[in-house]
């Protein structure tokens, strides 16, 4: 006997509650799960702290505030692994069956996936606050707390696109687990081949426009324009381009998985 999904979206009674259900279930399993704590709380200000500790000095010397450079990096580092994360946990709950099981029952199937991307945006705060702590003490001046501020929500958009994106490609998957896999082992590799952790002009004259625009770079450098005060020109409309490519993939994607029979 087929299933299909339920392709109600609309507002409810019964739908407000099995979001709702789904992001408590979701957040009780990140509680519990202490490597998942460690990635959100710990990773991303390790990398920077690290990162800091060993080119820090140097840059410091010739004026470059290199910790408020980092911050922009370590920001978006701290949504993508959230996004990665949160890709994985999905994938397990469609190889253990449970997405089978929501799917048969009378609520909108989006309600797996946005019960995920709500639990992610309170791991991705918690990730964002982490980084901006270690920030500060390493020395990061940020022009203005508003600045501060737009940057931070500018990152959780980012990582809520990205979770989007990462949970499609999963679910697209004929083994969501291995894919999901894949895509946090690719995350670091791409993050390199990025400004996040080396200035633009350092790089080869014939590597340097590769980078520059790079879909992570133009986000990075977007939220390293608004933690400088400055405007972010060609580099924000290039962000924003590639944020509304993931958000038209990542729907596309899920909403494909979820119309699948079962």
């Amino acid at each position: 006997m087929s299933v299909t999904a339920s392709t109600d979206i609309g507002p409810g009674p019964s739908s407000t509650r099995a979001l709702g259900g789904a992001a408590w279930r979701n957040t009780l399993r990140l509680r519990r799960n202490s490597a998942s704590l460690v990635s959100a709380l710990v990773m991303p200000g390790m990398f920077m702290l690290a990162f800091w500790v060993v080119f820090g000095h140097a840059a410091s010397s010739s004026g470059f505030d290199y910790a408020l450079f980092l911050m922009a990096a370590s920001m978006f580092q701290a949504v993508m692994f959230t996004a990665g994360g949160s890709a994985m946990a999905l994938a397990m709950d469609v190889e253990s069956g449970l997405l089978a099981r929501m799917r048969a029952m009378p609520i909108p199937a989006v309600v797996a996936v946005g019960g995920r991307m709500l639990t992610d945006l309170l791991r991705s705060l918690l990730s964002l606050s982490a980084v901006v702590a270690v920030g500060l003490l390493c020395g990061a001046e940020p022009v203005s707390i508003g600045g501060l501020l737009l940057s931070c929500l500018l990152a959780l958009l980012m990582g809520q696109i990205l979770v989007l994106a990462f949970c499609g490609i999963a679910l697209r998957s004929r083994h969501p687990v291995q894919m999901a896999g894949m895509v946090q082992g690719l995350e670091m590799p791409l993050l390199m081949l990025s400004t996040a952790f080396i200035p633009l002009a350092t790089l080869p004259r014939w590597l340097a426009p590769i980078i520059e625009h790079m879909p992570f770079s133009s986000m990075i450098e977007t939220n390293r324009a608004l933690l400088n005060g400055a405007a972010p020109g060609a580099q924000l409309w290039e962000a924003l381009a590639w944020l509304a490519a993931g958000l038209v993939l990542g729907s596309w994607w899920v909403a494909g998985a979820f119309r699948r029979q079962s």
